[in-house]
């Protein structure tokens, strides 16, 4: 199973993410890292574990429309190793053309955000991932989104933003409901507990999950993750 930790930039400094009120959200405080700068909450989580994606909200982006294609562009060399999924609150194709330039950058097309369904053109050999988000059990943003399977990528996330942080665990009866009508890799956001709820999505199918108050919180070990990784190689090459 795919784990993938999840930064959230808010002020320039990495938050701890609650129940999708951003307003509310603090500094955040981890048992992996002492900072809250991102080029070093990202160094350290990578010097406990050999994480190939990291996915980055970033806030300020989402929320105020701003420009920040040329610190990522840097973020993304000094990381060039790894993955990076960020979501920036793309709204239209404009804004992709900003950091399309960047490599190892897949840009996250939210519900929430996105208004200009032509940036989905082609998607099925796009890097570009959709977000389908929620909110208290409602859809954010156009319907087309949620209705409309010939516009879905190739890789999708399930984003329960009312469960983010606030240990409820994921939202499995939604994550079937989009799988039974769906070939794409599912990715569960919002509400993982801990090891036990990655295995119970783990057994549903699902791709990965993004995670990131059970990591900082000790409640996912970096044994955990070997374990994951290890059962997941196991099943590619056939095993039982």
């Amino acid at each position: 199973m795919h784990i993938i930790p999840v930064i959230d930039i808010q002020d320039g400094i990495v938050v701890h993410a609650r129940g999708g009120e951003r307003a509310k959200y603090q500094p955040l405080k981890s048992q992996l890292t002492s900072s809250i700068d991102p080029f070093q909450v990202i160094d350290d989580l990578l010097q406990w574990f050999p994480f190939t994606t990291l996915y980055i909200a970033d806030l300020d982006a989402i929320e105020r429309d701003m420009d920040k294609s040329h610190f990522y562009s840097e973020l993304a060399q000094r990381f060039s190793g790894i993955s990076i999924w960020l979501d920036v609150g793309i709204k239209t194709q404009k804004q992709t053309s900003l950091y399309a330039s960047i490599s190892n950058i897949r840009l996250i097309l939210g519900s929430e955000s996105l208004t200009d369904l032509s940036v989905l053109t082609g998607s099925c050999t796009s890097q570009n991932i959709l977000s389908l988000d929620k909110r208290g059990g409602l859809q954010l943003g156009l319907a087309e989104l949620f209705e409309n399977q010939q516009i879905w990528t190739d890789t999708m996330i399930a984003m329960s933003l009312d469960k983010v942080g606030e240990n409820r665990g994921p939202d499995t009866d939604w994550l079937l409901a989009l799988m039974s009508t769906s070939k794409c890799d599912w990715y569960a956001a919002g509400g993982v507990r801990g090891v036990t709820d990655l295995l119970n999505l783990q057994r549903l199918g699902v791709k990965g999950s993004l995670v990131a108050s059970a990591l900082h919180a000790g409640h996912i070990t970096y044994e955990n993750l070997t374990n994951l990784n290890r059962d997941t190689a196991f099943a590619c090459k056939g095993g039982v």
